[in-house]
C-alpha cells in the first residue's frame, strides 16, 4: 500500500543538501554486497515445468520488475532445487540487468517476486543491511556509475557486465544517518511517481469505459468510412536527399507508438528532414498495428510518422478523443486490414475504407466534454512525473559531484 505522502507537523524537515554530503567514505560494490553477488541461472540443460516463475533482463524496467505472472514457457536451471541456491531472488535483493544497452538498470525485489528465479542475464546483489542494498540501486543510477558501466561493457562484442567487474566498481558510502535521509527522498519520489501513474491509468480507463457504454447504445448511428471523418497519412522514412522546402521535425517510430502507455506522445528520439505536408499537428492520433493488436496514441506537438505508423487527423478537433477511443476499442480488428504476414503496416487506403459508426456531432461533443477533463487529469499527473524525473536527475548529479571524490 502506498504510504501517506502528506506533510504533517510531525514530519521531520528535509535536510539541506550540504548536510547530506558530509563525512562520506569510499567502498566498492563487492564490499557492500557481502551476502550475495552472483549471476542468475544459465538457461541450458534440463527444463523446468511450463510457467515457472522467472525474471529475465527484459522484465527489469523503470526501476521495477514488470512481470506479474510466470512466463508461459519452459525455463532451465539444471537440477537445482527451486527453493534454495544461487539464482533464487529474495525480497530486498537487487536484481540488475547485465547485458545490452540497459546494463546496470536495477530493481529491488518485492514480496511479489520472492522465490522467483533470475536468469543468466540478471545479476543478484544482497547486502548485510537492506538499506545498503537500496543505496546501491541509487548509486547505480548516478552519472559516475553509468559511465563506469559503459566503460566496462564496451570491451565486449556484446555489451555484458560481469559480476567480477561489478564487484570492483567504486562506490561512495554516506554515513548511515545521511543514507537514510537520501533513501527517504528517493522513496518519496518513487511513491509519488507511482501514484501519478495510477491516476493517469485510472483516468484513461474511465474514459474508455464511458466510450464503451455510449458505443453499446449506438445502433441508430450512421455507418461511415474513416476516410469520410478523418484524414489518414501513411508514415514514410526520411528522404535521402531532402528537397529545398524540407523541414526538420521529430520523427515517431512504431516502437514509440507501441510503448505509449498512457496513450500520449510528447517527444520522439529521432529527428530528421520531412516534407512539410507530412508533418502532423498536435492532436493527431498515431496508429501502429501488430498481430497481437494495434496501439493508438495522441501527439502533443507537431511530429512526422516514420514507416509503419499511420497518422489519423480528425476533421474536427473536438473529435480527437472520440477517434482515439474508437481506435483503442478496435485494437484487435485493425491488424486485419494491415499489410504483410506480420500485419505491421496499414495503408491510408485500407484504413480509409474501414467502416465506423459515427453519431451526430452533438453526441460526439458531449463525449468530448466528459473525456477532456479525464485526459487533462492524466496529462497533469504525467507532467508532475516529468518534474519528479528532473528532481531525481538533479539529486543523482549532486550525489555524483559530492560523492565522486570519496569514490575516486
Amino acid at each position: 500500500m502506498t504510504r501517506d505522502l502528506r506533510i504533517t507537523p510531525d514530519t521531520p524537515p528535509l535536510p539541506e543538501a550540504s548536510e547530506l554530503f558530509e563525512g562520506w567514505g569510499r567502498t566498492t560494490v563487492g564490499a557492500m554486497a557481502t551476502e550475495k553477488a552472483t549471476y542468475g541461472a544459465n538457461e541450458k540443460g534440463r527444463g523446468l515445468p511450463r510457467g515457472h516463475a522467472v525474471v529475465r533482463s527484459g522484465d527489469i524496467r523503470g526501476g521495477r520488475i514488470t512481470c506479474d505472472e510466470p512466463h508461459d514457457e519452459p525455463t532451465v536451471v539444471g537440477r537445482r532445487r527451486l527453493t534454495t541456491g544461487r539464482p533464487i531472488l529474495r525480497t530486498g535483493d537487487l536484481a540488475l540487468v547485465l547485458v545490452g544497452d540497459r546494463a546496470g538498470e536495477a530493481a529491488l525485489v518485492t514480496p511479489q517476486h520472492n522465490d522467483w528465479i533470475a536468469t543468466r542475464s540478471v545479476g543478484i546483489l544482497r547486502c548485510a543491511h537492506r538499506r545498503e542494498t537500496r543505496w546501491l540501486r541509487i548509486w547505480l543510477q548516478t552519472p559516475i556509475a553509468q559511465a563506469w558501466i559503459r566503460r566496462e561493457t564496451s570491451a565486449h562484442v556484446e555489451a555484458t557486465l560481469s559480476i567480477d567487474a561489478l564487484k570492483k566498481m567504486p562506490a561512495a558510502l554516506p554515513p548511515p544517518g545521511h543514507m537514510d535521509r537520501i533513501l527517504r527522498l528517493f522513496d518519496l519520489i518513487d511513491e509519488k511517481t507511482e501514484l501519478n501513474d495510477a491516476i493517469a491509468a485510472d483516468a484513461i480507463a474511465l474514459a474508455d469505459a464511458y466510450f464503451d457504454a455510449w458505443r453499446r447504445h449506438g445502433a441508430e448511428w450512421t455507418s461511415r468510412s474513416f476516410g469520410e471523418v478523418a484524414d489518414a497519412v501513411t508514415g514514410s522514412p526520411p528522404p535521402k536527399s531532402p528537397k529545398a522546402d524540407a523541414v526538420t521535425t521529430a520523427r515517431v517510430s512504431p516502437a514509440e507508438v507501441l510503448a505509449a502507455n498512457p496513450p500520449y506522445i510528447d517527444e520522439a528520439a529521432d529527428h530528421g528532414y520531412a516534407d512539410p505536408r507530412s508533418v502532423c499537428p498536435p492532436g493527431t492520433v498515431l496508429v501502429c498495428p501488430r498481430p497481437e493488436g494495434a496501439r493508438a496514441a495522441v501527439t502533443s506537438t507537431s511530429m512526422t510518422p516514420n514507416r509503419g505508423v499511420l497518422a489519423v487527423r480528425p476533421s474536427d478537433g473536438l473529435d480527437q478523443w472520440w477517434l482515439l477511443h474508437e481506435l483503442r476499442s478496435r485494437s484487435d480488428e485493425l491488424p486485419k486490414a494491415a499489410q504483410g504476414q506480420q500485419a505491421r503496416e496499414i495503408s491510408r487506403l485500407a484504413f480509409s475504407r474501414l467502416q465506423v459508426l459515427w453519431p451526430e456531432a452533438e453526441v460526439r461533443q458531449r463525449f468530448h466534454r466528459v473525456a477532456q477533463p479525464l485526459h487533462d487529469r492524466a496529462l497533469k499527473a504525467l507532467d508532475e512525473n516529468r518534474t519528479l524525473t528532473r528532481l531525481r536527475v538533479s539529486l543523482l548529479r549532486e550525489i555524483t559531484s559530492r560523492g565522486s571524490s570519496a569514490a575516486s
